[in-house]
C-alpha cells in the first residue's frame, strides 16, 4: 500500500507519495565512476558514505592486494552490494560492500593471441605489448616471459618426465603464431591495461583425449520434411535435438555463424588438426539459450527470436559460442578438472550454454561447486572473445549488452547460486561487458558498424510461422 504525507504550498495543502527504500543487493561490475563514493553498475547509482569500509576478498596469500582502497574502485571493478534501494531514482544507498579482486585487478587468464606480440628484446629482457582477448597487456623488463612446450613437441624432443613441466626464457619471437596460447598473470591498471608479471606461450595442439572427444561427439543429421513442417534431429552422442524445418531458417543462422568464424581459423588447411568443422543448427525449444560443442557443432535455440531484437545480438550470442570451441573450453575444462573430478564425464557442450542453467550431467552437489568456479571465468573469456569476433565480422559490440538487457526485459534478472550456477545473472553479464567497452574498445568507430538487417526480422517471424504450420498439421493430421 502506498503512503501519502501532507506537503502544504502557502494555503494548499496537496496529497503527495513517499518514496520508500527497500532492502536491495546487486553483484556486478563498475561500469562509472563520479568519486570514490560515488560510482554506478548498470543503471544503478551507487553512494557510499566515507566512514563505510570495504570487505576485500583476495587470494589467500596475496598480501598485495590488503592494500586495496575505495579510490582504487575503477570501470570493471566486480563489487556486491547491500542497501537502501529507491526505485524511482535508480539510487542505492550502501550499507554493505564486497570487494572481488580475483580476475578484476589480479588476472590470470589462458587465451589464444590474437596477432604476434609486438615486443622488444634488449638486455635486461622484453618490453612492449601483446594483444589477446581483447586485452591490452603490457610487458615490461620486470616480466618473466617464457616458452613452454607442448606435449607433441616435448615428446619430440625426448625430454624426460622431470622435464615435462619446465619453461624456458622466450629466446625469439619467430616461434610464435596465432595457434600459440598465452598465459599471462598481472594486475588491472586504471588505463584498464594489464601489466604483466609473467606471461608464459606454448603452442595449441588437438590432444589424443580431445580428438577421441571430437570423434565422440560427431553430429549424426537426419534432414527435417521441409514441405510437411516435420523437424530433423541431430544427435550428439546422448543428447537429441529436433531440428527447425525450415530451409531459409536453418540457411540463415548457419551463414550468419561461418561468418563469425575468425579469419585465421578459416584460413587453416583442411587436413590442419587445429581446423574446427564448424556447423550451425537451429532446433526446436522455446528456451533462450544456445550451445557449443568441442568440434565446432553449435546448437541454437529457436527461442532467442523472441528474446532478441537484432542481427547483433544474434551474432554476439554466436561469437559466444564459436569462442567456446576455438579457446578449447571444453576440453581445458576437463583438464583442469581431472585431477579433483576423475569420475566426472564432461564430453558434451560446455557449461549449460548460453543461457542456461543446468547440472543433469553433474553426479553430486560438491562437482557442481568445484566445476562452475572454473566455469564462470570461461563464459566471462567467450564474452570477452565473442566481443573481437563480432567486432571484425562489422557488428556493433555495443549491442553485446543489450542482448541480457532484452534478456532481462523478457525474463527479469535471475538469482545466481555460485555453488549450482555456472552462469552469472543478467547485471553480472551486461555490467561486465560494459566494462569491457569501456576499458578495452574506446576508440571503435560505431558509424560502420552494423546493428540490424531486415533479414532477421524475417527469419523470427519464419520461425514463427514454422511453428504454427507444425501445429496445423497436427491438427490436420489428428482430424485425418
Amino acid at each position: 500500500m502506498r503512503r501519502f504525507v501532507a506537503i502544504c504550498l502557502g494555503l494548499l495543502c496537496v496529497a503527495s507519495p513517499v518514496a520508500r527504500a527497500k532492502d536491495f543487493k546487486v553483484h556486478g561490475f563498475v561500469t562509472a565512476v563520479n568519486s570514490p563514493t560515488n560510482f554506478e553498475i548498470d543503471d544503478v547509482k551507487i553512494t557510499r558514505e566515507n566512514t563505510l569500509s570495504l570487505e576485500i576478498e583476495k587470494e589467500e596469500g596475496d598480501e598485495a592486494l590488503a592494500s586495496f582502497k575505495p579510490e582504487d574502485i575503477r570501470i570493471g571493478t566486480e563489487l556486491e552490494i547491500k542497501g537502501d534501494f529507491d526505485e524511482a531514482s535508480g539510487d542505492l544507498k550502501a550499507k554493505s560492500i564486497k570487494v572481488f579482486l580475483d580476475d578484476t585487478r589480479t588476472i590470470k587468464r589462458t587465451s589464444l593471441l590474437e596477432q604476434v606480440p609486438s615486443l622488444q628484446k634488449a638486455e635486461a629482457g622484453w618490453t612492449g605489448t601483446l594483444q589477446a582477448e581483447g586485452q591490452r597487456v603490457a610487458v615490461t623488463p620486470t616480466t618473466a616471459v617464457t616458452y613452454k612446450p607442448n606435449k607433441s613437441e616435448r615428446k619430440q624432443l625426448k625430454q624426460t618426465k622431470d622435464d615435462d613441466e619446465k619453461a624456458t626464457a622466450l629466446a625469439s619471437l619467430n616461434v610464435l603464431n596465432l595457434d600459440t596460447f598465452v598465459h599471462y598473470e598481472g594486475v588491472r591498471q586504471p588505463d584498464g591495461s594489464i601489466l604483466a608479471r609473467k606471461v608464459e606461450f606454448q603452442h595449441a595442439e588437438l590432444e589424443a583425449g580431445e580428438a577421441k572427444m571430437w570423434k565422440q561427439l560427431t553430429p549424426k543429421v537426419k534432414e527435417p520434411n521441409f514441405s510437411n513442417f516435420r523437424p530433423g534431429e541431430l544427435k550428439m552422442e546422448r543428447m537429441k535435438y529436433k531440428l527447425v524445418p525450415n530451409k531459409e531458417a536453418q540457411d540463415y543462422i548457419s551463414v550468419l555463424g561461418q561468418g563469425l568464424i575468425p579469419a585465421h581459423q578459416k584460413e587453416l588447411a583442411t587436413g590442419d588438426p587445429l581446423k574446427i568443422p564448424f556447423s550451425f543448427y537451429l532446433i526446436e525449444d522455446k528456451s533462450f539459450n544456445a550451445s557449443a560443442y568441442p568440434n565446432g557443432v553449435v546448437v541454437v535455440h529457436s527461442g532467442v527470436f523472441d528474446v532478441l531484437q537484432n542481427e547483433a545480438q544474434l551474432a554476439f550470442v554466436l561469437s559466444h559460442e564459436i569462442t567456446h570451441s576455438i579457446e578449447k573450453h571444453t576440453w581445458r575444462q576437463h583438464e583442469y578438472h581431472k585431477g579433483a573430478l576423475m569420475a566426472l564425464r564432461i564430453g558434451g557442450a560446455v557449461g549449460a550454454g548460453f543461457g542456461g542453467s543446468s547440472v543433469s550431467n553433474l553426479t553430486t552437489m560438491i562437482e557442481a561447486g568445484i566445476r562452475n568456479g572454473y566455469a564462470r571465468s570461461l563464459e566471462n573469456q567467450a564474452d570477452r572473445v565473442g566481443l573481437e569476433w563480432m567486432l571484425e565480422s562489422g557488428y556493433d559490440i555495443r549491442e553485446a549488452p543489450q542482448a541480457w538487457k532484452a534478456v532481462s526485459k523478457k525474463y527479469g534478472d535471475r538469482r545466481t547460486d555460485v555453488f549450482w550456477d555456472n552462469h552469472d545473472n543478467n547485471t553480472a553479464r551486461r555490467s561486465y561487458l560494459m566494462a569491457e567497452l569501456k576499458n578495452n574498445y574506446g576508440d571503435v568507430d560505431y558509424s560502420k558498424l552494423k546493428q540490424d538487417s531486415d533479414q532477421f526480422h524475417h527469419i523470427a517471424d519464419v520461425v514463427k510461422d514454422s511453428e504454427q504450420g507444425k501445429k496445423k498439421m497436427k491438427v490436420k493430421v489428428a482430424k485425418n
